[in-house]
Order: structure tokens, then C-alpha cells, then sequence
């Protein structure tokens, strides 16, 4: 009987301790905050930007491959970008998905997003679109 509970005692400190752990990590970015980041000069300067650095990979642009790549990083609290790749690739594209994260990774920093009155880190999910015109 003794053992049961000590065992049980021992699980259940161990549970708290693994609930600590993860309810502090306050640094982990969020997916909404009331205030989202935003690129500096807004929506159109972004999609500009992107339209102007965006080279069509040689290889993919001659197999006529077209899509979509799905860009995932996160806006620190200064507004520079940190941890940029590739949620969904342009399937048979692995050029695009490149050229894409090259991209991403080139432009300035963003306005931070904000929770309760503070910066924090926000991932945020952003489009590319290779098609041929």
C-alpha cells in the first residue's frame, strides 16, 4: 500500500512539474495577438517587394511547374524575422520553395505584432504564388 501511494505521489509531482515547465515558456510565439505584425509600408509594399525579388527557377519555369509554396516564420519582438521555412511547397517545385524561403529571409523588418499593451513573437503564414503570365 505504501508503494502505491509513494508511486502515485511521485507521478502526480512529476505531472506539476511537466505543467511548470510548458505554462512558462512565455516566449513561445503566438498564432493571434490583438495587434498582428505587419510588414513596414503595409500590405501592397509587401506584395511588391516579393514581386520584384522573387526569381522563377530556371528548371521549374521550363517543366511548366506552377503553385503555390506556403512560408511560416516568426516576427520577433523587434520585428525581424527568425525561423523561415517552408510549411507547403509547390509540389515538384523544390526550387520555388527555395527561392521563396531566399526571399522571406531578404526583407526588413516588420512592425511587431502586440498582446496586452507588450511586443511578442507572432508566427505568421505567408503565400507565394508561381504561375505563368
Amino acid at each position: 500500500m505504501k508503494n502505491i501511494f509513494l508511486l502515485t505521489l511521485l507521478f502526480c509531482t512529476g505531472l506539476s512539474f511537466a505543467q511548470k515547465a510548458t505554462s512558462n515558456n512565455t516566449d513561445a510565439p503566438l498564432t493571434i495577438v490583438e495587434q498582428m505584425p505587419s510588414y513596414k509600408g503595409g500590405e501592397a509594399a509587401m506584395k511588391k517587394f516579393i514581386q520584384k525579388n522573387v526569381k522563377y527557377p530556371k528548371a521549374e519555369k521550363e517543366a511548366g511547374i506552377s503553385g503555390t509554396c506556403y512560408i511560416t516564420f516568426v516576427v520577433e519582438k523587434d520585428g525581424s524575422l527568425s525561423d523561415i521555412r517552408v510549411l507547403r511547397g509547390v509540389p515538384g517545385g523544390p526550387g520555388c520553395d527555395k527561392e521563396a524561403v531566399r526571399v522571406i529571409s531578404r526583407m526588413k523588418k516588420w512592425k511587431p505584432g502586440k498582446q496586452n499593451g507588450k511586443f511578442v513573437r507572432v508566427q505568421f503564414n505567408l503565400p507565394i504564388k508561381y504561375s505563368f503570365r
